[in-house]
């Protein structure tokens, strides 16, 4: 059988050995199996075996996938400019394992292993480091869960894993979130990525070793997503069965962190449909590292997509509210409430016979309160630059992107975004600094 893994030496022998003695009517050679010819065949077998992937056993399913996205980012501050080869945290380089087995009639139960693989982490990288520093060069578990799931009650997980909310900001039915989705963190993450300098290029204090970054801007410190997005976390989780396109889900976890999601999907009168909206809170006593803000948080994150199946036209939207009972606790007079649009247009259609195109625009925009960063034992404290506490911030980009697609499983992208900040401080609007940041992404992911 073409492609298939032989099990047993004994049955592979057997026809090894037929397959000589076939062929020795027309070669001696061949069918000489005299000497060391047979002990060295058992060792080949034997060596085959060994390096055969195969499944642990005959009822549990192992399915082995995953992807690499590796890209060049070319990026310009206003005042320098340079290329780094990175790893594209739009749609991670990762491996997948992915068992199930049916333990009963109408009850299946499996798990999810998935590690993450980063060489130059896209969204660390600034202006000194090019490679994210020490977020470079890791290999790190992503997924680690089971779960136990039926048709007619739905599916129960426990595990590091995604909770409810995560992809709710990033629903969209085009081919263009594994390098432009409502995530616009090129520039910086949570408080981390490339320097927002003054206008002598120097860096700018907001702390003791701590400098203003992009990634300030672009969504609250700690946060590895945008306003409304979720994450993975060690959690308990339930997915209601899909009832008429709709489909429920809850989860908790870590100290402490739930929320509650509910997604749509269907097609009708030539057009495909798909949205989704989540409401999380978030402890203040929880020390996740990708906390969003000074003390306890809620959020509420939504996005939809609307595809015409004939003409591939398609427009995509998201909106995230974020608010921080930690600034509030600080001052009644610093605006605790930050918020997050997104949307993007286009058209994604089969131009050419190797596969669908897709050519879009982009806008967005993040209004955030007052910077506040969590401290040990709960509670947090206002950024400050130059001795005046920041009171809010607009970051908003626009961009244009490109995506090949080649037989479903291997895509070439180009994506322009050009950025701008404005921050404002108790003693009026930031000035004298590089307030724009334009970048460009080509890369390419390949699925496996």
């Amino acid at each position: 059988m073409i492609g298939g893994t032989i099990k047993k030496p004994g049955i592979a022998l057997g026809i090894a050995i037929a397959g000589l003695a076939f062929g020795g009517a027309t070669s001696a050679s061949a069918a000489d199996l005299g000497g060391g010819g047979y002990a060295d065949l058992e060792e080949r077998i034997a060596e085959l075996e060994a390096t055969t992937a195969r499944k642990g056993n005959r009822k549990v399913s192992l399915t082995v996938s995953g992807l690499v996205n590796e890209a060049i980012l070319f990026w310009d501050d206003g005042q320098e400019s340079n290329a780094y080869v990175i790893t594209n945290e739009e749609a991670q380089t990762r491996v997948r394992f992915l068992g199930e087995a049916e333990i009963t009639k109408g009850w299946k139960a499996g798990y999810l292993i998935e590690l993450g693989i980063r060489g130059s982490r896209g969204d660390r990288v600034d202006q000194d480091t090019a490679d994210g520093g020490s977020a470079t060069d890791q290999i790190f578990t992503r997924h680690s869960a089971w779960w136990l799931s039926s048709k007619d009650y739905g599916k129960l997980w426990l595990g590091l894993t995604s909770d409810a909310a995560d992809g709710i900001t990033e629903i969209n039915l085009a081919n263009t979130n594994h390098f432009a989705s409502s995530n616009k963190q090129y520039a910086g993450d949570g408080g981390n990525g490339f320097f927002i300098k003054n206008n002598l290029g120097n860096n700018i204090a907001i702390a003791p070793g701590t400098s203003l970054r992009w990634g300030h801007v672009s969504s609250p410190p700690g946060a590895a997503q945008q306003i409304g997005e979720g994450h993975r976390e060690n959690l308990v989780k339930y997915e209601t069965p899909t009832i008429a396109g709709f489909t429920g889900s809850a989860s908790w976890g870590e100290d402490d962190i739930w929320n509650i999601a509910l997604r749509y999907k269907g097609e009708f009168s030539g057009f495909k449909f798909a949205a989704g909206i989540a409401y999380s809170e978030i402890n203040k006593n929880n020390q996740n590292t990708w906390r969003r803000g000074a003390g306890d948080t809620d959020e509420l994150g939504l996005s939809a997509s609307l595809l015409h199946t004939e003409t591939g036209l398609y427009v995509t939207g998201a909106y995230g509210h974020l608010t921080d009972d930690g600034i509030s606790a600080i001052s009644a007079n610093l605006d605790d409430e930050s918020d997050f649009y997104f949307v993007q247009a286009g058209i994604e259609r089969k131009f050419f016979p190797i596969g669908k195109t897709t050519l879009f625009g982009e806008y967005w925009q993040t209004e955030r309160g007052a910077w506040g960063v969590p401290v040990a034992g709960g509670g947090g404290n206002v950024i400050s630059i130059g001795g005046n506490f920041v009171t809010g911030s607009t970051y908003e980009g626009w961009g244009l992107g490109l995506n090949q697609n080649f037989n479903e499983v291997f895509d070439l992208y180009l994506v322009y975004n050009h950025t701008t900040a404005d921050i404002s401080t108790t003693g009026g609007k930031l000035t004298g600094i590089e307030d724009q940041f334009d970048y460009v992404v080509g890369g390419a992911q390949i699925k496996f």
